[in-house]
């Protein structure tokens, strides 16, 4: 159809056009939308669709009117533009700059906008149809974030013009810089300090003397708990403006350094936003949903409980609604699921919940205090001026979630149980929303979203045989949807068979039985796969990884993938996060059921031992080949057949591996111990110990030593049940309770004096020397370590390696009572021992305590050598108390032969460590820093 365009451009046929503003013109044909863009390459959109623009001077000339909107240009303006400032004679170029025009033109057809003017041309178009000028339109009204989206960058990079980039594009990205500026200064203000770091840092690297951007990068690092990088990046630009420019920062971005120095700038943590993903395509729920929005029209604290039946979909409404008012909460959202009715665990305690919600606050693990009311006390001076979103899942009565209530503040609480809560109705104010089943037209509707309306003919027997439960319904769905041509009939005959139902559920008004929804989609499977899911109830959760259930199978990795994968597709396993699998705990307790019929207590068994072997052999392998002080097990156990344990190729690796596989190597200990694997039980916890030294919170682990050494002694092993009460010791210095760690030493010193093990009495007896310092009891601590040295000597069996580790202890007490002679030269017999403490942690303990020493002595040079030795150990083998310990003595050492700027560097990553585990040391060291001269 050929179209006549009655008009282009005139105000009177301007529409608005989805989120953005278009040109609207009419034809024979209807009505065409049209868009201009220059805020990134050159486009027209006509309808949606690019118009190719002729390239060359067509583009330049089109690119030049449009950044000057229904303005006269004129002739040698252009010409100046088009010609890059060397233009034929003005004859030539009139008669070429009118082919030019005519050439666009037709090139832009309906979207033509290039008017003649007497002496030169002009782009005439609404406003709105022009991305600039929304741009600055939206600048005016203060929405920087709306204008800076509206950038595509660089501008006008397709269009080759000198002239037009110099003068006409330069001033116009000055002026997205400005409000680019002006937007993350507002996200400073409203919080969103961690959330900034990162496009900052690409910033200043685009525009490295654009001194704003480094403030505001500073700023965005103080603000999210990181001061040391924040002094790092200041030390960055000043050195860049100095190189570059010979001069100093302005004196706004001085005012910042200053700010940060004296530590005026409020660390406002990290934003957590921990809302799992929502389920596709939710049907239904209306009214709850209105009911919830009503919640967040205030600014007080508000509680709200979703309370039902289990599958009723309280977690399902609970997520999706609270995604969908997320940016309601610019401070973050914080949610756990709670445990309350889980079959096969303990509900989560509270302190367990309370201490993941101060670590999702930036509070390090061993700062996070050791007591319930300490924590609590902690977590709601932290969100007491914070606007949260606070999503309570799974919650098994008022007592539960009680802790975990912040005080008056601006936040939601949102919590979901199968108990009514009363006690916090009546004491907190709790609004309810008592969830019920979905009526018959929201069940039908979930069946149409996934099967289509053609299909569920039966809808009214499918949705009586599932009690209206959504779960039941997913599952009846996912079955249908994956055999198109079984007829629901079919399927509503299955369900209706009452032999096969699950255990009765409570709906609130009639007893509603479902069992038959799990145990058909269950006869769907595979044979393997329908074994793997009955497996799934001896594995002890909270999820599971394909290489996991590949041991727990016995079978191959392809043959679990594939297995897992059908699980997925039948919605009896779900991927919550990339990786990890995960079930409903009404399909947990099926499978349990499942696994108890239809497999014996022999396989059953062997299924649990693989799966302990699993993580056993996997952390044994993790040891034996990225741990550098190594130290296997004692008659390293055989491997159960079948099982496959991970192999990984880095530290980085085994680090993500530890972090995400933390709940379930807790799970699988506390398993092994309730089923008696008492050999796994203390193996794993004795293999773990260095890792989690290395990587993991404490707080959530030491239960696992009192397990482990409860577990060693019942099968005979009293020495390693000796030192697993050592590992204990080593745990509780670490959270800082040094009399309890104390004591813990010695408990374990006696246990090995009764085994008549010296060795381990000495490593005690070392210990407590250790702690001793600790609790600033020094000269008690030499005699103790002293007494420990002459207790290795008499043994008979004492060899260097011994000596040298109770001689170490003796050196630490001497420099902790300030005798540094006495200590440097019993440094020198630690040396003289030479290959019996090549263990590169107890190498780099020895350098590292010989620079101390030096320190102290005034002799600087050696110092540095002897800590630069020390670092690159630990950095191999050491954690990372040991490493900050050793920065903060470089920094001494180098501040001594006058390096300042060493000395800052050293300091800076030293603060960036403590600050990050809350240690008191961090304002030392901060003064430290203040102290040093500029330059």
């Amino acid at each position: 159809m050929k179209r006549e365009v009655t008009a282009v451009g005139p105000a009177s046929h301007m529409v608005l056009c989805g989120a953005h503003t278009s040109v609207t013109c009419r034809s024979g044909g209807g009505t065409l939308s049209v868009e201009y863009r220059v805020l990134g390459p050159l486009e027209v959109l006509v309808d949606g669709v690019a118009v190719p623009v002729p390239a060359g001077r067509c583009r330049v000339l089109l690119a030049t009117l449009l950044l000057r909107p229904n303005r006269f240009v004129p002739t040698r303006e252009l010409v100046e533009r088009l010609w890059d400032g060397d233009p034929p004679t003005p004859d030539r170029a009139r008669k070429t700059m009118q082919m030019i025009v005519t050439r666009l033109r037709r090139a832009l057809g309906p979207a033509n906008c290039v008017q003649t003017s007497r002496g030169g041309y002009r782009a005439e178009l609404n406003p709105s149809a022009l991305d600039l000028t929304r741009f600055r339109a939206l600048v005016s009204s203060g929405d920087f974030a709306a204008a800076v989206g509206l950038w595509r960058g660089p501008m006008l990079s397709d269009v080759q013009s000198d002239p037009l980039h110099q003068h006409d594009v330069a001033p116009v990205t000055e002026e997205w810089l400005l409000a680019l500026e002006r937007r993350i200064g507002a996200d400073l203000d409203a919080g969103r300090a961690a959330d900034l770091v990162a496009e900052l840092r690409g910033l200043v690297v685009a525009h490295p003397f654009r001194e704003v951007f480094w403030g505001q990068l500073m700023l965005a690092l103080a603000q999210s708990g990181q001061q040391a990088q924040a002094l790092a990046a200041y030390q960055d630009v000043r050195a860049l403006l100095a190189d570059e420019l010979g001069v100093d920062p302005g004196s706004e971005l001085r005012a910042v350094h200053q700010q940060v120095l004296s530590g005026s700038v409020r660390v406002r943590g990290p934003i957590p936003r921990q809302l799992p993903t929502a389920v596709p395509r939710f049907v239904g729920r209306a009214s709850e949903l209105g009911g919830l929005s009503d919640l967040v029209r205030g600014e007080d604290l508000v509680i709200a409980a979703i309370t039902g039946t289990a599958g009723v979909g309280k977690t399902t409404l609970a997520v999706h609604w609270a995604r969908g008012v997320a940016d309601r909460f610019p401070d973050g959202q914080l949610y756990v699921n709670l445990r309350g009715f889980d079959q096969h665990r303990d509900p989560m305690a509270p302190g367990d919940a309370l201490s993941r919600f101060l670590g999702a606050l930036g509070i390090a693990p061993d700062r996070i205090p050791p007591d319930l009311e300490a924590q609590a006390a902690l977590y709601r001076s932290l969100v007491a001026d914070r606007r949260m979103l606070v999503l309570l899942d799974n919650a098994r009565d008022a007592e539960h979630v009680r802790p975990l209530l912040p005080g008056p503040s601006a936040c939601l609480v949102l919590i979901t149980s199968r108990d009514r809560l009363t006690g916090l109705v009546v004491n907190e104010g709790m609004q309810q929303l008592a969830l019920d089943v979905l009526s018959p037209a929201e069940a039908y509707a979930l069946l149409v979203s996934r099967l289509g309306a053609e299909r569920v003919g039966v809808a009214d027997e499918l949705i009586k045989w599932c009690g209206g439960l959504p779960l039941a319904l997913a599952i009846v769905a996912a079955r249908a949807a994956q055999s198109p041509k079984l007829p629901l009939s079919a399927l509503v005959a299955e369900l209706a068979d009452e032999r096969t139902r699950l255990d009765t559920l409570d709906t609130g008004d009639a007893a509603t039985s479902v069992r038959a929804v799990f145990q058909w989609s269950y006869q769907q499977l595979s044979a393997a796969a329908a074994r793997m899911f009955r497996l799934i109830g001896v594995h002890p959760g909270p999820d599971i990884t394909v290489p996991a259930a590949t041991s727990l199978a016995g079978v191959s990795a392809d043959e679990a993938r594939e297995c897992v994968r059908e699980l997925v597709r039948a919605n009896l396993l779900v991927e919550h996060v990339p990786g990890r699998f995960a079930c409903h705990d009404l399909l947990r307790v099926y499978a349990a059921d499942r696994v108890a019929a239809e497999e014996t207590a022999e396989a059953r068994a062997a299924a649990m031992e693989r799966t302990f072997d699993h993580y056993l052999h996997t952390l044994i392998a993790i040891h034996a080949t990225h741990q550098a002080s190594h130290r296997p097990l004692p008659n390293e156990p055989l491997m159960t057949p079948g099982t496959c344990p991970e192999v990984f190729e880095d530290l980085s690796a085994v680090h993500g591996w530890f972090r995400a596989e933390q709940n379930v190597l807790r799970a699988v200990i506390a398993h092994s111990e309730a089923q008696n694997f008492d050999r796994h039980t203390w193996q794993l916890a004795w293999i773990a110990f260095d890792l989690i030294d290395r990587f993991g919170p404490w707080r959530d682990w030491l239960w696992v030593l009192s397990s482990a050494e409860l577990a060693a002694a019942r099968i005979g092993e009293h020495q390693h049940a000796a030192k697993m009460m050592f590992f204990g010791a080593v745990v509780c210095s670490r959270l800082g309770g040094f009399e309890e760690s104390k004591s813990r030493f010695e408990a374990a010193s006696r246990a090995y004096a009764e085994l008549g093990d010296v060795p381990g009495q000495v490593r005690c007896q070392s210990g407590i020397a250790w702690t001793l310092v600790l609790l600033d009891r020094p000269h008690e601590s030499l005699e103790v370590a002293e007494a420990a040295l002459e207790l290795q000597r008499r043994d008979v069996s004492a060899n260097a390696a011994r000596i040298g580790m109770a001689l170490h202890q003796v050196v630490e007490g001497l420099l902790a009572v300030g005798d540094y002679q006495k200590a440097l030269e019993r440094c020198a017999a630690l040396e003289a021992l030479g290959t019996a403490r090549e263990n590169a942690y107890d190498r780099g303990h020895d350098f590292m305590t010989k620079g101390a020493i030096l320190v102290k002595l005034g002799e600087f040079g050696k110092a540095v050598t002897a800590l630069t030795s020390a670092i690159g150990l630990f950095e191999r083998a050491g954690s990372w108390a040991d490493i900050v310990n050793v920065q903060r003595w470089l920094g001494e050492a180098h501040q001594g032969v006058g390096d300042i700027g060493e000395a800052r560097r050293w300091w800076i990553e030293a603060l960036a460590t403590y600050e990050h585990h809350q240690h008191p040391f961090a304002d030392k060291v901060r003064a430290k820093l203040a102290a040093l001269p500029e330059n």
